[in-house]
């Protein structure tokens, strides 16, 4: 394990497995909701959203029609509203604004996992994620060109007036990994990409407060495959995943990034 950062830019972290289809996950809740209490998140609340699925008609296979249906998910917060684990009946789900080191968050991940495994008997896993989602703010006196690499920049530059946003990204597979890397360039606040839901967690304050203009690095690494249910296996897949997006960090950032987060 490396030195930590003292001031590192992560604000947002996800990690998330998903696993056979658990029909009768509710009738466990109150076993599961009792176990993560115990665990230190005791902020229990349920939450429905409508979901329009398209369907096809009886007979006529050609011809689909809405179908909607209500999804429920359950979440387990801590009270400092930092960490959140969301279960609902085929993932779980942590996020985190206040990340410290990959060891602690991996193991918090696996002890709600656990948790739900006790209760429920998980059969299989089908994907295994883990996302990073970091604020490049330049310190007084600096610009952001210093923080990160040419290749993310884009063609603001070149193109002349006043650039409003730069956006990159790539793929790219390691073995059984694969990770997806985006940067976003803009001004303003603090924002989150569209699929991500921060659900009301206390963000830092100096990556909520500051104004202005600042790169949004996106780290997505996942496995994608159906294996037997193992806390060991999971365990392996996120160390795995962790250093490809280690790699992907390092690879857009510059040595006068590093320098000024640790200051």
């Amino acid at each position: 394990m490396g030195t930590p950062l003292k001031n590192p830019p992560v604000y947002f972290t996800i990690c998330q497995v998903r696993f056979n289809q658990l029909l009768k996950l509710a009738e466990f809740l109150p076993v599961i909701q009792e176990a993560f209490s115990k665990a230190g998140y005791p902020a229990y609340e349920t939450q429905s959203n409508l979901v329009i699925q398209m369907v096809a008609q009886e007979g006529k296979p050609e011809q689909l029609q809405p179908l909607p249906t209500t999804h429920n998910s359950y979440q387990f917060g801590s009270l400092e509203s930092t960490h959140l684990f969301m279960l609902d009946s085929q993932a779980l789900t942590l996020q985190s604004t206040k990340y410290g080191c990959f060891e602690a968050f991996s193991a918090e991940f696996l002890k709600g996992l656990y948790i739900v495994h006790e209760a429920l008997q998980l059969s299989f896993t089908e994907r295994i994620g883990l996302r990073y989602l970091d604020r490049v703010i330049p310190l007084e006196g600096d610009n952001l060109e210093q923080y990160l690499v040419p290749e993310v920049h884009g063609l603001v530059s070149r193109l002349g007036g006043q650039g409003l946003y730069t956006y990159s990204e790539a793929m790219t597979q390691h073995e059984d990994v694969k990770l997806r890397a985006r940067v976003v360039i803009q001004g303003g606040g603090l924002a989150f990409p569209p699929d991500v839901q921060p659900n009301n967690m206390v963000v830092d304050a100096r990556f909520h407060d500051y104004q202005g203009v600042s790169a949004i690095l996106d780290n997505d690494g996942f496995v994608e495959k159906r294996e037997a249910f193992s806390i060991e296996t999971v365990s392996a897949h996120l160390n795995r995943i962790h250093d490809i997006v280690d790699i992907a960090f390092k690879a857009t950032v510059t040595n006068h990034a590093f320098e000024a987060w640790d200051r």
